[in-house]
């Protein structure tokens, strides 16, 4: 197979943009067909390694200036995790654009965010991703703005409670609709653009709650965090040699509201050493996704966790996940 630089170039946009030292003018056409063979098997690879390297010449400020003309979309902005990686975006330069359910809350951080980072540009979008036009929605706004998103952080989401028989369907459905169905669409919506700017970062917030005990309570929760493992790990598969990144994010416990929002009070009591600041979370994630890290388990305790679950009986985790129900709800 004999392939010209054009065709190259057009295959690995992102390789080319790099500009290393051996992909140039003095490029042997005779060497073509070998560079395409060994692009396809360490391609990415190579240019994860080559960012990393930039992205750790480059000082904090030149990195803020990089970003600044480059904008992120987080869902779920209002608390939480959410609210952290609104701090960590801006603090990288990017601007926003915010979208929760609590109107007067997203006007609160707006403001924040503008009088601590001078220059940067906050929109806000009171939404509720249980409605299935949401996403639709959000991404109409965005084109209605002249917004180009160049970073998409699916972060909203909640905890359902209670046996899956005795949850209504109704609840099942908003719960697949916020959890599946937006966290798609959004995805599908955005991507399109971040390919023709060959540059895009996602993240999803999933969670360790699959890769260890279920609690018998939680309804559909541990189902739609392992999709969404396996969604960002699909969409990152096919898409990080065009410059865009997904990375599924699986945090343990977190301070946030989402324990006590879902019932979980007794968990709320659980050591100080097993809970993780929501801030750290948003950070490790951002860091994750900028680096081209299609997955990983936040903080040291957790991986732990996660480990332990593989190793041990299905039986002996099967009864960890009937302690905890019962200490948990």
């Amino acid at each position: 197979m004999e392939l010209d630089r054009q065709q190259l170039e057009e295959m690995y946009p992102t390789i080319f943009s790099l500009d290393f030292p051996f992909i140039g003018i003095t490029l042997e056409p005779r060497f073509y067909g070998l560079f395409y063979a060994i692009s396809v098997l360490i391609g990415s690879r190579v240019v994860l390694k080559e960012v990393h390297r930039r992205q750790i010449r480059m000082t904090n400020d030149e990195v803020t200036e990089l970003n600044k003309k480059k904008t992120v979309l987080i869902t779920g902005a209002s608390a939480g995790i959410g609210r952290a990686f609104v701090d960590v975006w801006a603090e990288a330069g990017f601007n926003l654009v915010l979208t929760a359910r609590r109107e007067a809350r997203l006007m609160e951080i707006a403001s924040e965010v503008k009088a601590d980072h001078d220059g940067i540009e906050v929109y806000i979008l009171p939404m509720d991703l249980a409605d299935p036009q949401a996403p639709s929605k959000i991404y109409q706004y965005c084109v209605d703005k002249g917004i180009h998103v160049d970073a998409l952080v699916n972060n909203a989401g909640y905890g359902p409670r209670g046996k899956f028989e005795e949850i209504s369907w109704d609840s099942h459905q908003d719960f697949i609709q916020v959890m599946v169905s937006a966290v798609v669409k959004l995805t599908h919506l955005f991507l399109p653009g971040m390919i023709r700017n060959n540059y895009g970062r996602i993240i999803n917030l999933a969670s360790i709650a699959p890769l260890i005990p279920s609690p018998v309570m939680a309804g559909l929760y541990s189902p739609v965090k392992i999709f969404q493992i396996k969604f960002s790990e699909s969409i990152h598969g096919q898409y990080q040699d065009r410059g865009i990144y997904c990375s599924a994010v699986c945090p343990g416990l977190t301070h946030s509201e989402f324990h006590e929002a879902a019932g979980m009070h007794e968990v709320m009591n659980a050591p100080k050493w097993m809970w993780m600041e929501a801030r750290t979370v948003a950070e490790q994630g951002f860091v994750a996704v900028m680096k081209g890290r299609g997955f990983i388990i936040n903080g040291s305790l957790n991986k732990f966790f996660a480990i332990l679950a593989k190793v041990i009986p299905k039986r002996v985790t099967r009864s960890i996940a009937l302690y905890l129900s019962s200490r948990s709800y």
